[in-house]
């Protein structure tokens, strides 16, 4: 029995995909997944029900600094912003979950769709 994560990462900046952004989907110290955001900025990944903690609490990591460095974006002041770490509660069972999010250099918006 697995769950299907997917992820959908935008640059808002200029509205493109935001291809090559490395993610970790990790429940305490565990990676359950990780991968780069491929060309049209989405990666997938099937999760093991089994690997989920009881409550379903994990964490999807972004390492929104290296995408922002690779593409050479002006800074405007300090880039606070070296990544992002959003808690979720993924419900057990088998199913499809999907967590669109939009960057830019010092701000994210996130959202959750099954």
């Amino acid at each position: 029995m697995s769950i299907t994560f997917t992820t959908h990462v935008l640059n808002g900046t200029d509205g493109t995909h935001a291809a090559g952004v490395a993610l970790r989907l990790c429940a305490g110290d565990a990676v359950l997944a990780e991968g780069v955001t491929d060309a049209g900025g989405r990666l997938r990944c099937e999760i093991a029900v089994t690997a989920l903690p009881a409550d379903g609490a994990v964490d999807l990591q972004l390492d929104t600094a290296a995408f922002w460095r690779d593409r050479g974006v002006p800074r405007q002041g300090p880039q606070i912003v070296a990544g992002v770490t959003i808690r979720l509660s993924l419900p057990q069972g088998e199913g499809h979950h999907h967590v669109p999010v939009m960057l830019s250099p010092n701000s994210l918006s996130a959202w959750w769709s099954a």
